[in-house]
């Protein structure tokens, strides 16, 4: 949201992140085509939203109040800080900057496609790196071994200072991480739905003009033919000679959707990722939460179902590493980079 309105939001129940919440709720619930018997039978769109089998209706409506909130909220709230001269430069400062003559049609269109700009650049980002950072947590706990490695990397390039961008080049295994976390468990399993526009024909098979075709992303991730053993969590598969190795499938080729309709935001949630990583495992370690007793508690590498996928809630423990660790959360903005 920083990005997008320049923004900063409260620590605590702050009413934009509860609108997104509800959003992304009915994005994970609807998203997937067959959720709602209107998906298969489209005749029930005409029945009234009180009618037996019409919740999606009651839901829909719902979400579409909330929508409208995310997208013209934040907005609005720039358009006025700009006014008074006191809004943060962002995606939407850029935009309303070019908008001057307010009363033109040309103002309400750019205003209009503004407003999805940017609500879609904060939607899409709000929970999908999110999640991946979820997996890595869960990662980290299952596979202390690869977590001890990644610090050694970070220990010997980074000797008593936080990681900046400039150091990736010289993290290939921390890179590897990355790829590993996008591929492991994917946020959007089958990604989104798309519509041949001709008919065209894969592999035998004719697809007609119109068809519905989904990509199954988790199908392509965890294919043994490309990424042996593909439900274990291995940065080494991505690795050669403690290079990145260019001969294994890049993640990206279904993490981040398929051809015109690829996220645009894949770079800047790959940045994101870099910077949070990065950040945690150079100052943190993490480990499965105790019990009562003071055992270890078991973790599942769980997820949960739908067209956007999350981690099943899990415990563990974030604790810093040293007092040399502790000195540079103090004396630094990790915070802020991490929140």
């Amino acid at each position: 949201i920083k990005v997008a309105y320049g923004i900063t939001i409260e620590e605590k129940n702050d009413p934009i992140v509860t609108n997104v919440e509800v959003c992304l709720e009915g994005l994970a619930e609807a998203g997937n085509p067959g959720s709602f018997l209107v998906d298969i039978f489209p005749m029930m769109k005409y029945i009234p939203d009180w009618f037996p089998g019409a919740a999606w209706k009651r839901k829909a409506a719902r979400w579409r109040h909330f929508n409208g909130l995310v997208r013209n909220g934040p907005w609005d709230r720039v358009k006025d800080q700009m006014k008074t001269g006191t809004a943060e430069p962002c995606i939407a400062t850029t935009i309303l900057g070019k908008l001057t003559d307010e009363g033109s049609p040309d103002f309400a269109e750019g205003d209009f496609i503004g407003r999805d700009v940017c609500a879609t650049a904060f939607l899409g980002g709000a929970d999908t790196t999110v999640s991946t950072v979820q997996s890595f947590f869960m990662a980290m706990c299952l596979y202390p071994r690869i977590q001890k490695q990644a610090q050694a990397e970070l220990d010997e390039i980074l000797p008593g200072r936080l990681p900046e961008f400039n150091d990736r080049p010289s993290l290939p295994y921390i890179n590897a991480i990355i790829k590993e976390s996008l591929r492991w468990q994917p946020v959007a399993p089958l990604g989104a739905a798309h519509v041949c526009t001709n008919g065209d024909e894969y592999d035998g098979y004719y697809i007609p003009k119109g068809t519905i075709v989904i990509g199954n992303g988790w199908t392509i991730l965890h294919d043994p033919e490309a990424f042996q053993d593909p439900l274990a969590y291995n940065p080494d598969r991505y690795l050669k000679d403690g290079k990145i190795d260019p001969t294994v499938p890049d993640h990206n080729v279904a993490s981040f959707g398929f051809g015109r309709r690829i996220c645009p935001g894949r770079f800047f949630s790959d940045s994101s990722l870099f910077s949070i990583i990065t950040h945690l495992l150079a100052v943190y370690d993490i480990r499965p939460g105790l019990d009562k007793d003071g055992k270890e508690i078991e973790i599942k590498p769980e997820m949960t179902n739908g067209s956007l996928s999350y981690p099943e809630p899990f415990t563990c423990m974030i604790t810093p590493r040293s007092k040399e660790a502790k000195d540079l959360i103090n004396n630094s903005s990790l915070m802020g980079i991490l929140g």
